[in-house]
């Protein structure tokens, strides 16, 4: 079996067809149990492959918990981003003849493109103008009360949050990846000396290693 070849799904397939069939057919048991794989010793593949599949299924639900948090944090973002914009063009309004407010606030500045530039920028410009109480009346007078700049405030920092999630899940991703692929060679490594003593022990009849998804050439 050339696992360099195959994907995933293929290694466990094969992987199975070879334990699974050696202790289902008694023919093929007896053949290797004489050779050092007796039936305890098949079972040992078995619960490798056991293993490996539980390991491959767990790796697919952690990407899919990174693709979720991704959704989420691209989703929160997307909102605060707009109700942030739209503050800056009613404070550029509001305080427009602030030159303190002007400055502190960037009013007049670039948007960061970075998430941590903007995280920055955002909760700067929030918290900001939350220890004023000049600019929160100034504000005020536009429907912007504390209580939605508070809850404006409050949904960059579930931005923030949600960036760090994403940052978990993908590291827990990674170890998944990582515990997956250290499995996979144990269960090849198995299924490598494994082929050959069924070789070996099945030469004379191929039906059977054919059975195993072994190739028999000629």
């Amino acid at each position: 079996m050339n696992a360099s070849k195959m994907s995933v799904d293929e290694i466990l397939y094969q992987s199975g067809l070879r334990i699974n069939n050696s202790l289902n057919d008694t023919e093929i048991r007896d053949a290797v149990s004489s050779m050092g794989y007796p039936e305890t010793k098949l079972e040992e593949g078995a619960a490798l492959l056991s293993e490996a599949n539980t390991l491959v299924e767990n790796q697919k639900k952690e990407y899919g918990e990174v693709d979720e948090a991704q959704a989420s944090f691209e989703e929160d973002r997307q909102s605060a981003h707009k109700t942030y914009m739209e503050m800056i063009q009613i404070s550029r309004i509001a305080l427009k003849n602030d030159v303190k407010a002007i400055s502190t606030l960037d009013l007049n500045g670039r948007r960061a493109r970075t998430l941590s530039g903007w995280l920055k920028q955002t909760l700067g410009f929030y918290r900001a103008i939350l220890a004023s109480e000049e600019w929160k009346k100034a504000l005020a007078g536009y429907g912007q009360t504390e209580e939605k700049l508070n809850a404006q405030l409050a949904a960059i920092e579930q931005v923030s949050a949600a960036s760090e999630t994403v940052k978990k899940e993908r590291g827990d991703a990674q170890n998944a990846t990582q515990e997956r692929d250290e499995k996979l060679e144990e269960l090849v490594d198995w299924i490598s000396d494994y082929e050959v003593i069924a070789r070996i022990a099945l030469a004379d009849k191929p039906q059977l290693l054919e059975k195993l998804g072994i190739v028999v050439k000629g």
